[in-house]
């Protein structure tokens, strides 16, 4: 087995734990994504990553995840908002972009699936946790962007 895929394997298993919690709390412990960066800056010193892609994947994060945090409406917490930050390091550009889509589309299908189906008598005002829909996106995104963005490819042309 290669080293990279063990120490992938690793973050997979940190970023269930952290999703887990938010899951549990709507909460998302500065800590644990204090940690997860260092792992994470650690694998880009060890495998020598490409900066440059980390930096593109940084400002769209931040673009996109900003814009959000930041709508008057508070649609987004703060630790989703340092979460995806986080997550650049390892989903570097261009699989960052499909992480935000495949985030997108779970977060979709979660949402809808409690409105028809009124679990607990979920209200507009509830929340819902976004993390573990970041934290998937991100993992498939990892391990499969490059056929999920040649699939789509294919389609549009």
């Amino acid at each position: 087995m290669e080293a990279s895929f063990i120490y992938d394997l690793i973050v997979c298993m940190y970023l269930g734990k952290i999703a887990w919690v938010d899951f549990k709390t709507l909460k998302i412990k500065n800590k644990s994504l204090l940690y997860l960066g260092l792992i994470l800056a650690i694998r880009l010193m060890i495998f020598n990553m490409d900066l440059e892609k980390v930096i593109y994947a940084l400002l769209i994060n931040l673009i996109i995840f900003g814009v959000i945090y930041f709508y008057p409406k508070q649609l987004m917490g703060a630790g989703d908002l340092k979460l995806a930050l986080v997550l650049a390091l390892w989903c570097n550009y261009p699989q960052c972009i499909v992480a935000i889509y495949l985030s997108f589309i779970f977060g979709g299908i979660v949402a809808i699936y409690f409105y028809l189906k009124n679990i607990n008598k979920v209200s507009k005002k509830e929340k819902i946790s976004f993390a573990p829909m970041l934290i998937l996106g991100n993992i498939i995104s990892f391990f499969e962007a490059d056929n999920i963005l040649n699939l789509w490819l294919s389609f549009v042309g």
